[in-house]
């Protein structure tokens, strides 16, 4: 169930950080570098540009138990982005429950507006 794709391209869950304290949200999950490693070997693929695996995070963002709806004005308010070599806005869904982690939407790269799709087992976080 664990996955991390933009567009078509399956990056793999890398490091996450995930807490809750005082009812703010932080939440940072990188691209398996493994799989980005294996990605990038080809000069000609899409990402060659790229560094590093892309990571996505909300940081300090309020949480009240509810799925996070982001949208322009949420990014106005909070800090959240996608970074892969400079910060691209996201806008989607954030859905928390007990089992799993599930991020849903787009986010525009060097021009192109992208779909984004995370989701991950909570088991062990």
């Amino acid at each position: 169930m664990n996955s991390f794709k933009i567009g078509n391209t399956e990056f793999g869950i890398g490091n996450v950080q995930f807490f809750i304290a005082d009812n703010l949200l932080n939440l940072e999950i990188s691209g398996n570098d493994d799989i980005f490693d294996e990605l990038t070997i080809d000069d000609n693929c899409e990402w060659s540009w790229a560094l590093y695996p892309p990571q996505i995070y909300f940081r300090d963002v309020l949480y009240t138990g509810k799925d996070i709806e982001v949208d322009t004005d949420f990014l106005e308010e909070y800090d959240v982005a996608l970074y892969m070599m400079e910060h691209n806005d996201f806008i989607g869904t954030l859905k928390l429950s007990d089992s799993s982690i599930d991020i849903c939407g787009q986010v525009e790269i060097d021009g192109e507006l992208l779909s984004l799709v995370i989701s991950i087992e909570r088991k062990n976080l």
